[in-house]
């Protein structure tokens, strides 16, 4: 039997993903880079484990106290690839849905490039530039908008697909790919897509109308789809109009996913957004230039291209490289055919990197998106580089369909030439004279063409291209398969550069099998995973001394084992968590908790008299390490490793890309560092202070002491005002009664906090030794005797520079250590809260486990209750007190929104029990002689119904945002059900949608057989 070139070819695009991860795979890497692994695979291990035990995945206790799983989406539990953590384990299940994902966009690509009229080798090239462009290759590690990026072409095919012939059946088809696209989960790519869609549809609607032989008879002959006639065409208008209602019923098919995600995000942190929000993660417009040469502001794992990167976090986020012969073949389609399809695709690709631009588009043109409904809810502009790469992969391989169809003509090879030469001279210019300023190699080289593949490669490639290009335009034997062999080689070296691959965990990782914190856990805390939660900080604690201003607490030594999301994978409850649809109450409750999980005000929320995470049942506190006693005393070892790159300048002198992310140095408290014996004449520091608006300008807050190889110590003061400052100096209150000056700046970043938005700044200063020194180390510490006693200073960089050759050496973290000077108890200051909430119970190669003192049951009944509107309670929250000044005990007093339904009396006998807990379920025993209030410690959020005594009664919203029901006299059974109406009507919506497809459909097909049937007749 032949099989024929376009079922190989199809086959051969879908097998590429295999081949493209196979060296991972081989290498036991698992394919979950980055937010891959702290988010998107817990949530599906997560979502597995429900299911297999019997529930339905509704709701999810395991972090932020517990929030909604179908309706925060991005779990993906109704899309079919994810369906592989039910039957293998996550490490074989990731690798599985990653390269099967990759496969669905591959032919998915294929097909619609085939429907629209492109040839073999066309839609190959568009398969091929989708599949490893730098869209879907960067966003490897937010694997739901691969997923729905993946279903774009397939939707289109399906578009056309009706288009092309009508019909109920192929109407059904469109409704049911739509509606898989947004079972995905991620709202703003699909959002995008369905925008796409509509526009495609409508333009080429309004084609089909224009060209129809009644307007235009003369241009009738070249109007519509390959392969069908201009007069059959003519009706395809109303099939492309049509297939939007399809598109809609497929909404609607998705509104058991749709309708949950809708309540959710009027009630998550998303409801409103401003436009600082809105616009994060907005492309710069020097990334365009990526398009030419994607590593020409750094960027790579290191391994091939290894020039630091420079540009805003992050590089994944803003590369849409599609290779250079992409690019030729997409300018020789717009040159020689164009057709509808081809300006529409042009027009897409212009329109969204416009859009992709954000904040930094001309003429604040994206203020206007701001004000469109749902639109404004999504941040990041960049991803209508979804849009962009798929214009170009199209328009590929429209290239190569044209140039097959007419190449050999004087007038084809013209444009070819025009458009490899654009293409190559941009290549050149990008890499020479318009190279940024801040491009440097992590070499000791000069930067030269031969000794920067960031900068040799895109030549190379351009040529290559442009050779091969002119090669298949000139009809030589052979230049199909070195066309795609050329793009291809292109694409693979940028795409297993770009950082998936490094980043990626090994299958035999920590992470994979029992951690050692759940170890831990399992073996200090109760068996009863229910009975308590812990709660990840995502930097250093120390109960003796405040902890790090929020600010400048993130620590570029990201622990794994401080993210809130991977305990999901181990059963343990977190009141921390990182999902973009975090509860708007709950984050105010647990210390204004950001999405990532992180405290905005932890001196507050951890050292304070605020019982906000006592309400959560947080029972465990894990920190980023702090070193033992005995490591605090022992010596820093000399580093082996070489310096890192010095790539950022600050006020003349260069430091690392990265800010250290230690601790603050407080009283009592001495960074030291080591290094290799190295010979530098001046020292260059990047610090700010905390806790400091009352120091005096000019006042001496610490000491740094470089030490020689030859003993010898030199010791420069740090003056507040000259060498560093308050980090908040321009927050407005601190402003006004701030009393030192601002030093030269190094960084500024904004800020958006409880006490408003501000900008947060570091400082840079230099200091200059007699002569040229061979230094090994040195300390920081604060002054001695000093009358600020919450100071906290800061060491954000530190470089040694040797003036005389040019030379900056930036110090690594690893070669410092904070220890202390003086005993604890010397050193805390007078009214400092005391530190026996917190117990530090053990620690782990890489965290503290702290055990909090102060941490209140899962569930308890309170003998009195408090109405107090939601802002007052919210205060007492904070504060621990009453309106009236008295201490607050929620065990006793209940803080309620409306008056309760009858009084309460006190008495001290009072029991309850959890008897049973699921995820949508949660069962109660209690025990009162008089009337009370339960306060569970779980989220208030509709959806939740309560039984006492198997008869429904009201829950009630307890202590801000907790859960609770009044009870009478006696022993009660309580139970709580989710049964949210969302997901309810959702899918009564979807059912009734699927149920009237099905019926137009038999209705067809009962149609046509009659028609038959009248034929034979």
């Amino acid at each position: 039997m032949r099989i024929k070139t376009d079922y190989l070819a199809a086959l051969a695009v879908t097998l590429g993903p295999v081949v493209y991860f196979l060296p991972a795979v081989i290498n036991h890497k698992v394919l979950c880079p980055h937010d891959g692994l702290i988010q998107n695979v817990p949530l599906r291990v997560a979502a597995a484990n429900i299911l297999r035990a019997g529930n339905l995945p509704l709701w999810n206790p395991y972090y932020f106290s517990g929030i909604p799983l179908l309706a925060s989406s991005q779990a993906g539990v109704l899309f079919p690839l994810n369906w592989y953590y039910l039957l293998f384990s996550p490490t074989v299940a990731t690798n599985l849905m990653v390269i099967s994902t990759y496969m669905l966009a591959a032919l998915g690509a294929y097909l619609y490039s085939r429907r629209t009229g492109a040839t073999i080798a066309g839609a190959v090239v568009t398969s091929i530039v989708w599949q490893c462009g730098g869209f879907l290759v960067g966003q490897l590690s937010h694997i739901n908008i691969v997923q729905t990026a993946a279903m774009l072409p397939w939707v289109l095919w399906a578009v056309e697909g009706y288009a092309r012939s009508g019909g109920r059946p192929r109407g059904a088809m469109l409704a049911l790919i739509v509606a898989l696209q947004a079972m995905v989960g991620h709202q703003q790519t699909f959002a995008y897509s369905l925008m796409l869609v509509t526009a495609y549809a409508v333009v080429m609607a309004l084609a089909n109308i224009a060209g129809s032989p009644r307007a235009h008879p003369k241009r009738a002959t070249r109007l519509g789809t390959p392969g069908q006639p201009a007069w059959g065409a003519m009706q395809s208008w109303k099939r492309y109009l049509w297939s939007l209602a399809y598109a809609a019923a497929g909404v609607l098919l998705a509104a058991v996913q749709i309708v949950p995600t809708f309540e959710l995000l009027r009630k998550s942190q998303r409801a409103e957004a401003t436009y600082e929000f809105f616009t994060s993660f907005s492309m710069p417009r020097r990334f365009l230039s990526a398009y030419f040469a994607p590593y020409i502001m750094g960027g790579g794992d290191g391994r091939l291209f290894r020039a630091p990167y420079f540009g805003e976090p992050f590089y994944s986020v803003f590369i849409g490289y599609a290779g250079l012969l992409a690019m030729m073949l997409a300018l020789v389609a717009v040159l020689i055919k164009r057709d509808t399809r081809t300006k529409f695709w042009t027009c897409t690709a212009l329109v969204c990197a416009l859009l992709a631009f954000g904040a930094h588009a001309p003429l604040n043109l994206y203020w206007f998106v701001y004000y469109v409904p749902v639109l404004n809810l999504f941040r990041v502009p960049a991803r209508h580089l979804m849009e962009v790469d798929f214009a170009i992969a199209v328009l590929a391989g429209r290239g190569i369909t044209v140039l097959a169809e007419g190449r050999g003509g004087k007038p084809v090879l013209r444009r070819v030439a025009i458009a490899a030469s654009l293409v190559v001279i941009l290549t050149c210019l990008m890499v020479t004279c318009l190279r940024p300023e801040k491009f440097l190699l992590a070499r000791s080289a000069p930067v030269t063409l031969l000794r920067a593949p960031e900068l040799f490669l895109p030549v190379l490639f351009a040529a290559l291209s442009a050779w091969a290009l002119w090669v298949f335009a000139r009809r030589r034997r052979g230049s199909t398969a070195r066309l795609l062999a050329i793009l291809t080689v292109d694409l693979i070296i940028w795409g297993h550069s770009s950082g998936w691959y490094t980043s990626s965990p090994t299958a035999d990782e920590e992470v994979w099998s029992v951690p050692q914190t759940v170890q831990f856990l399992r073996r200090t805390a109760p068996q009863d995973a229910s009975a308590y939660r812990i709660l990840t900080a995502p930097h250093a604690f120390d109960p003796a001394t405040p902890p790090v201003p929020p600010s400048v607490s993130h620590s570029t030594d990201r622990v794994l084992w401080t993210q809130p999301d991977v305990y999901m994978m181990h059963g343990v409850h977190n009141a921390a968590g990182y999902d973009g649809l975090g509860l708007e109450r709950y984050s105010r409750l647990a210390g204004q908790m950001k999405v990532w999980g992180e405290l905005t005000d932890p001196e507050t929320t951890l050292r304070g008299d605020s019982r906000e995470i006592d309400l959560l049942n947080v029972r465990y506190l894990i920190s980023l390490r702090q070193q033992s006693g005995k490591d605090q005393t022992d010596s820093v070892s000399a580093p082996q490793n070489d310096f890192p790159p010095a790539t950022d300048r600050y006020n003349g002198f260069m430091f690392a890309k990265s800010d250290l992310g230690l601790p603050g140095i407080g009283i009592g408290k001495r960074l030291r560092f080591v290094v290799r014996p190295l010979a530098a004449d001046r020292v260059a520091l990047v610090s700010n202070l905390a806790w400091s608006d009352n120091v005096p300008d000019q006042a001496i807050v610490g000491r740094l002491r470089l030490i020689a190889n030859d003993g010898r110590a030199f010791e420069f003061q740090l003056r507040a005002g000259v060498d560093t400052a308050e980090w908040s100096h321009d927050r407005p209150d601190i402003r006004a009664r701030i009393k030192h000056k601002l030093p030269s700046l190094a960084t500024s970043y904004p800020v958006n906090d409880a006490k408003g938005r501000y900008e947060g700044h570091s400082y840079v200063t230099s200091f200059t030794l007699p002569e040229k020194i061979t230094l090994t180390g040195g300390e920081i510490e604060l002054e001695a005797g000093i009358r600020w006693p919450d100071l906290r200073l800061s060491v954000l960089r530190l470089s040694l520079v040797d003036v005389d050759h040019g030379k900056s050496y930036p110090l690594r973290r690893e070669w410092m250590r904070i220890d202390r000077t003086t005993a604890l108890a010397e050193t805390q200051p007078a009214g400092e809260p005391k530190t026996d909430r917190w117990k530090l119970l053990g620690q782990t190669s890489k965290v503290d486990i702290y055990e909090n003192a102060r941490y209140l049951p899962r569930a308890w009944l309170a003998s009195e209750s408090m109405v107090l509107d939601e802002g007052t309670t919210l205060e007492v929250v904070r504060t621990g007190k009453l309106p009236d000044g008295s201490v607050w005990d929620p065990l006793r007093t209940a803080l309620v929104e409306a008056k309760p339904l009858a009084s309460i009396t006190s008495t001290q006998d009072a029991r309850a029990e959890i008897t049973k807990y699921e995820p949508n379920r949660i069962n109660l025993k209690t025990y009162f002689s008089g009337r009370s209030t339960l306060v569970l410690s779980e989220n208030y959020y509709p959806g939740w119904r309560a039984y006492v005594d198997g008869r429904a009664t009201d829950t009630l919203r307890v202590d801000y945002n907790l859960r609770g029901v009044e009870l009478g006299p006696g022993e009660h059974l309580i139970e709580f059900v989710y049964r949210p109406k969302s997901v309810v009507t959702g899918f009564f919506v979807s059912l009734l949608t699927l149920a009237v497809l099905l019926l137009r459909g038999l209705r067809s097909r009962q149609n046509e057989k009659f028609a038959d049937e009248i034929k034979s007749e």
